[in-house]
């Protein structure tokens, strides 16, 4: 109490209302601080990707698990033919890996995208 009286003393109780509103606002803004300490400025904040961004890249996720399950069902030779395919490796380069002929690789390669299109858009995980 003796604190109050010199506080009031040197200045109006307006003031020190001031003060005193002041003080706890700013304990309350610490506070939040600590809580939130994951605030970010102006800048960092155009860089962060928008929520679209966000669900875009988690959706583009989704389908690449699922067509990688698809993959994995394959039959192990044409698992390793669509596999060296998306590896940028030509008909010719497969066909020495896999012991068939460049037109057997391209042959099997369109069949296996359209099934694997097929059943990417029907929802399955099961190939043929």
């Amino acid at each position: 109490m003796a604190k109050f009286r010199a506080v009031q003393a040197r200045c109006s109780p307006r003031t020190w209302v001031y003060r005193v509103a002041h003080h706890v606002a700013s304990s309350h803004v610490l506070r939040e601080r600590k809580i939130f300490s994951n605030l970010v400025s102006l800048e960092e904040l155009e860089m962060l990707p928008d929520k679209d961004q966000g669900q875009f890249a988690a959706d583009q996720r989704g389908n690449l698990e699922r067509l990688s399950l698809l993959i994995q069902r394959l039959k192990p030779l044409d698992r390793q033919v669509i596999i060296s395919y998306l590896e940028d490796m030509d008909a010719a380069s497969i066909g020495e890996i896999t012991g068939l002929s460049p037109g057997n690789v391209a042959m099997r390669i369109h069949r296996i995208k359209n099934i694997l299109a097929r059943r990417f858009h029907e929802g399955g995980s099961h190939a043929e």
